[in-house]
């Protein structure tokens, strides 16, 4: 078991990517804090996975974060990894709300909570020497949005915010590496969860979706999650600021 002895906080918990590396990392032996905004997800997850200790925030709030980071080292008395998967597409966001009202709420999540959970990660890391942070980017934040899908005019902040993610992720990864802190981004293409099941429900886009991956398919959570317990394990310890796409070969093409 890749992972066994490690402490680990996994946001974004409830569904989708987060939820498939909590199965993952429980797989090789982590203890777990999962978080989610969502308490009945998280309610659900915990009668599943009875092991796992949860904590329900907003990564958006520094109070939140920083309760989380300190329910990880009181319950389990140490934090090892954190993997940054909550996040939300515009598509997310009340239909009723304006284009600048979606771009806030995107980053937010996005980037700002990104951030949020890795400071008050890295405080406790330091004092361990040790230490992993992997950020759920997405291939969005390396190339734009193709010209045959339907999801952006040019203002959508999906992308921005993840190449914001993207940056610091390299920025991090390069000014903690010598602290023996690691920090790696997984960007996966289109992948089969809460946050495309609003899209892939239309044929012709899903087709299209499908097709923009040279292996002819969109992806699963848990092959996203099996390459995040890699980035997370010892087996990954030269591994350091660095962007990994996960998606099929689309952004080679």
């Amino acid at each position: 078991m890749k992972l066994k002895d490690k402490v680990a906080i996994i946001t974004g918990a409830g569904s989708g990517i987060g939820r498939a590396t909590v199965q993952k990392f429980i797989e090789e032996g982590a203890s777990i804090v999962a978080c989610d905004i969502n308490p009945n997800a998280l309610e659900t997850l915990a009668s599943e996975q009875p092991e796992i200790e949860t904590s329900c925030g907003d990564v958006c709030s520094r109070s939140d974060t920083e309760r989380i980071v300190q329910t990880a080292v009181e319950r389990f008395g140490r934090l090892d990894i954190l993997v940054n998967s909550a996040g939300i597409t515009a598509r997310n966001v009340d239909s009723e709300a304006d284009f600048e009202a979606r771009w806030d709420a995107v980053m937010q999540v996005n980037t700002k909570g990104t951030m949020l959970m890795s400071h008050a990660a890295v405080e406790v890391m330091r004092s361990n020497g040790s230490g992993a942070i992997i950020n759920i980017g997405s291939i969005m934040g390396l190339v734009g949005y193709s010209k045959s899908l339907p999801f952006s005019d040019g203002f959508n902040p999906y992308p921005a915010s993840k190449g914001a993610v993207a940056q610091l992720t390299r920025d991090m990864g390069v000014r903690l590496a010598g602290e023996g802190i690691r920090i790696n981004a997984v960007c996966p293409g289109f992948v089969y969860t809460a946050l495309t099941e609003n899209v892939t429900g239309n044929p012709e886009v899903h087709e299209t979706m499908r097709n923009l991956h040279p292996m002819g398919r969109m992806g699963q959570a848990e092959e996203i999650a099996n390459v995040v317990s890699f980035l997370a394990s010892d087996e990954a310890s030269f591994v350091a600021a660095a962007i990994w796409p996960v998606d099929g070969g689309y952004t080679a093409v």
